[in-house]
């Protein structure tokens, strides 16, 4: 293995923890229930990381992935996997504030991108750039970090594989660092918009039919009782809507 991939692998291998601790695993559950059955569809996938979801798409039927992020270091990984594990998936290094239209996809997806906008207006510009990419009646589908979340809930969070702190003095958006569990333990920077904020930059970056979507608890072995404070209060949210 090549020094490159010794690097690309230990980035990996950190980013997509957050993916398989129970927060993870909702996530992703919730994302997936909110997607349209992509069997023979095209995908964009907007700030794909790693390449996570693109590979998840490609898995569930997709017949062309594109995944776009603003990290040249995260999509040198996903291409070194793609290289390794084909699954004629394309990627490319663009922020999503200046998206350039890359084809007429069916699906766009952009998880957790939407709160790092630095304003509104920039939130929109992003809304539409996704929507520059999607077919007519296509459906762009945003996963972020909770309007309506509950603080007193996110300080037990632990259990879910995280903790969430604010970080500095309330405004908008709200700056918080989230510390991930495990060996070894990492931190990451988070911004929480007030409710209403992602349903204006939707409809302003030209989507209709806005709605979000329920969260998805996943099927394991852990009992209702411990799903109860995510379901109640979870970090994300899932919106849709369609050109």
């Amino acid at each position: 293995m090549a020094a490159s991939d010794v690097q690309y692998d230990a980035l990996a291998q950190q980013y997509e923890r957050a993916k398989h601790i129970p927060t993870g695993l909702a996530e992703r559950a919730t994302l997936l229930a909110a997607l349209p059955d992509l069997t023979d569809r095209s995908v964009l996938d907007v700030a794909c990381g790693t390449g996570f979801y693109a590979r998840l798409y490609r898995d569930r039927g997709a017949t062309r992935v594109v995944g776009v992020d603003s990290s040249a270091e995260m999509v040198a990984h996903a291409r070194d996997v793609e290289e390794r594990e084909p699954l004629g998936i394309e990627y490319h290094h663009l922020d999503a504030t200046s998206l350039p239209v890359l084809g007429s996809f069916d699906v766009v997806t952009a998880v957790w991108l939407l709160g790092y906008a630095a304003d509104p207006t920039a939130m929109a510009t992003m809304v539409a750039n996704l929507r520059a990419n999607v077919v007519p009646g296509g459906r762009v589908v945003v996963l972020v970090p909770n309007p309506d979340v509950d603080w007193d809930v996110m300080d037990g969070y632990f259990r879910y594989g995280y903790v969430v702190h604010r970080s500095g003095a309330d405004r908008v958006p709200q700056p918080v660092t989230v510390h991930v569990l495990g060996d070894p333990p990492f931190d990451f920077d988070s911004f929480f918009w007030p409710p209403g904020t992602y349903e204006t930059a939707l409809a302003e970056g030209g989507l209709t039919g806005i709605s979000r979507h329920p969260t998805v608890i996943p099927a394991d072995d852990q009992s209702e009782a411990f799903w109860e404070p995510l379901r109640r209060s979870p970090s994300f949210a899932v919106y849709s809507g369609t050109t």
